[in-house]
This record gives C-alpha cells, sequence and structure tokens, in this order.
C-alpha cells in the first residue's frame, strides 16, 4: 500500500494493486454482481444498489470475511439455493446470520423467527438421544403439544430468554429418561418412588417434569405420578452497594466516556432501576418519552421519569439506533436497540455482554438497586414503575427487612 495515482479514477491516495479503496470497492462489488447476473436475476438490483452506496472501507472489510462472502457468492449465483433450509444446512446461525439478515433485509429471503426455527431443529436433534422409539416419540409430541404451540401464539419475534426456558424444561425431561434408562426403567415403569428418589437426587428445578408426566398420563404412557410444587428460593438483598453504584454510573455521565449512549442508558438503567437485560432490550422507541425537558421510560405500567443525566442518554440512545448488517448498517425503527436480524431487537445475551463490558455485573447490579428501591418506594407503587409484579415487590421488600432485622439484632449483641 503507497500513496499514488489510482489507475481507474486518477485520483491521488493510499492504493493497492493499482486502486484507491473506492475503485477497489467498486470492482470487487463488480466481481460480485456481474452484469450476466443481474440480467438473468433482477430481483438483485437493490442490493447491488445499497453494496454501491455503502462505504468503501466498509465493503472491503465484507469481502475479506471469506466464509460469509462465499456463502452470500453461491446464494445469489444460483436462485435455488436462496432458502432458509439451505442456510440452515450451510452452518451454525452464528456463522450464517449476517448473510441471512442481508438477504431478508432486501426481500430475498422472506422474513423468519429464528429462535422458533431453532426451537423446531433442537427439539428433533434432541429426541435423537433417546433409545427408546415410543419414549423418543412421547417426547417429539409433547414438544410439539405443549410448547410449539404456545409459542407460535404468542407475536414475534420471540425472545431469546422465553425459547431458553422451554428447551431448559425439556432439558429436564430429558434428564429423567436417560435417569429411568440407567436404572433399567421404562417411563410406562417408573412409580411414585422412582421419581421421589429422582427428585431427592438432582437440582431443584426437576419439578419441572410435572407438565411432562401429567400429559403422559393422560395420553396413558406412564401411570399418576406427583410431583410437589417447586419451592420459591429465598431472594438474595446483597449486591453493588451504593457507592459502587454511583461510582460506576459517574463513569457512565462522563461527558468525556467512549461508551455509547445506548449501552450507558441501559447500564444506568439496571444500576438505579434494577432492570433486567432481557427488559431492556425489549424496549421500543416509543418507550421513551419526552415532554418539554423531562424524559421517562415504560418499564412497566406508568411511566417513570428519568433523571435529567440519564434522561439524556436515552435520548441520545434514540438518536443512535444502526443495526448491523453486511456491506452496510441500517437504520431500525422500532427498537431501542436493535439486532443483528430485521425487525428483531437485540438479544438480552448480547445486551449483558455489553454491559460487562463497560463494568457493569448485570446480577449484582440490579440486586444493589432493587434492595435499595425496596426500603424507599412501597411494593405496590415500585411495581407499576419498574415493571415488576406486585407479589415480587412485596417479597423484596419484605427480605430487605428481614435483612436489616437481622443486622440490628448482631449490632447489639455485646461482645
Amino acid at each position: 500500500m503507497s500513496f499514488r495515482t489510482c489507475r481507474r479514477c486518477g485520483d491521488t491516495g493510499r492504493v493497492v494493486h493499482g486502486l484507491c479503496t473506492p475503485c477497489t470497492a467498486a470492482e470487487s462489488i463488480a466481481g460480485l454482481f456481474t452484469d450476466r447476473l443481474l440480467e438473468n436475476a433482477p430481483e438483485l438490483r437493490t442490493l447491488h444498489a445499497a453494496c454501491l452506496t455503502a462505504d468503501p472501507a466498509r465493503v472491503l472489510g465484507t469481502f475479506r470475511k471469506t466464509g460469509s462472502m462465499e456463502l452470500l457468492r453461491t446464494m445469489l449465483s444460483r436462485k435455488e439455493t436462496r432458502t432458509h433450509a439451505f442456510l440452515d444446512a450451510a452452518g451454525t446461525d452464528q456463522s450464517t446470520r449476517s448473510v441471512r439478515s442481508l438477504l431478508v433485509e432486501h426481500g430475498l429471503l422472506p422474513p423468519r423467527d429464528n429462535h422458533l426455527a431453532m426451537f423446531q431443529h433442537w427439539i428433533l436433534d434432541a429426541a435423537q438421544g433417546i433409545p427408546d422409539p415410543a419414549e423418543r416419540n412421547a417426547f417429539i409430541w409433547f414438544a410439539r403439544w405443549r410448547h410449539l404451540r404456545e409459542l407460535r401464539q404468542r407475536p414475534q419475534p420471540l425472545s431469546t430468554s422465553l425459547v431458553s426456558s422451554r428447551r431448559r424444561e425439556l432439558r429436564i425431561v430429558l434428564e429423567l429418561l436417560d435417569w429411568a434408562s440407567n436404572q433399567d426403567r421404562s417411563l410406562a415403569m417408573l412409580n411414585q418412588a422412582d421419581i421421589d428418589r429422582w427428585l431427592a437426587s438432582g437440582h431443584n428445578e426437576r419439578h419441572r417434569v410435572k407438565a411432562f408426566l401429567s400429559w403422559a398420563h393422560r395420553s396413558k404412557l406412564c401411570q399418576q405420578l406427583h410431583i410437589p410444587r417447586g419451592t420459591a428460593s429465598g431472594l438474595t438483598v446483597t449486591g453493588l452497594d451504593a457507592a459502587a453504584r454511583l461510582k460506576l454510573l459517574e463513569t457512565l455521565l462522563d461527558a468525556r466516556t467512549s461508551v455509547n449512549p445506548g449501552t450507558a442508558f441501559a447500564a444506568s438503567m439496571a444500576l438505579l432501576y434494577g432492570a433486567r437485560p432481557h427488559q431492556l432490550a425489549a424496549l421500543q422507541v416509543t418507550d421513551i418519552l419526552t415532554q418539554a425537558e423531562d424524559t421517562y421510560v415504560m418499564l412497566g405500567a406508568d411511566p417513570l421519569l428519568l433523571p435529567a443525566s440519564v434522561g439524556q442518554l436515552a435520548r441520545d440512545a434514540l438518536t443512535d439506533r444502526t443495526a448491523p448488517r453486511l456491506f452496510n448498517p441500517v437504520n431500525d425503527t422500532q427498537w431501542l436497540f436493535p439486532g443483528s436480524r430485521p425487525g428483531q431487537a437485540l438479544t438480552a445475551a448480547a445486551l449483558i455482554n455489553r454491559l460487562r463490558a463497560v463494568g457493569v455485573p448485570p446480577g449484582s447490579a440490579r440486586t444493589g438497586a432493587l434492595a435499595g428501591l425496596a426500603q424507599e418506594v412501597p411494593p405496590a407503587i415500585l411495581a407499576r414503575l419498574i415493571g415488576m409484579s406486585v407479589s415480587n415487590a412485596i417479597r423484596w421488600s419484605q427480605a430487605v427487612s428481614a435483612t436489616n432485622a437481622r443486622y440490628a439484632s448482631l449490632a447489639q449483641k455485646p461482645r
């Protein structure tokens, strides 16, 4: 690379193999979208035009992603490969996501809820580990009846946490079937003593097999078995103390910070109000309300008035919502935190990574914030402002009161 005259446009600048960056990008695009291809597949012209208007440096960076570009080249050159099924077979969701999003964005693939599609595939793959054919079919039937049916009725796109919860329940069913097989027992042979022994020998989520066993009994696949309700675990009110949260907040609000305003806003909400990552990721543009100098956010049923500095972060986040794509980022009109898939929000897992990258641990930030709020705000009001159920807000209030009472009794004991 050197400063020379581009042999194509005549401009002087950094050139590689005789071409400047814009001309190298244009040549790469011309190699991907040949005249013959555009003539035979006119539906590609919108994508072609978007590539031509993209930042040349970003275009060259995209072409250096050889795996994605080879996959994209194949799908553009052969119409029969432009299907979600082809992408599913081409690699993992992570390796194909950028190409899938680009094609959906430009109407070359129909929109699809990937969380739902991947969950469907997972059910069939997980069932292959069940050796007994009858139990394998029972697992698939139950998963389709209880979970797929319910998820299809929900508004899409589905959140990561929603699908993960269903997958977790089915994994516990697999645990039971595997345990029974190792005990030389089948689903049909299980009795109450077996179930009691299995429940007592593992983690406290095993009660979640109740729905499966109830369904299996109604389907005459096993005898009636009793599963006691799981007991709610006690709340832990320790976490980042007020001083630690204030220090982190001051860093985020520092005008010299290089933190993205959306990330800074999400971190501030976790530190001040104990907002969960999946709750923040689900925020839409319409959930940020402005009135003169005041800024509100709809975390719960009632608008929550934000401190001026945090409100400014929310306003800044509204104006900086580009979604990542190959070649050129796009502007999202719905989500406060747009994701890498067209029309879908950032995943909670991705937001957690962003929070941790700026030094904010979501779990302990939430615990510390809620412990403080529960001492100051009545449960009913707290629930309406931050999107928590009243019963859960009461549990936090009781837990904080119990902790404070315990500390007071310890402090009064003679040494």
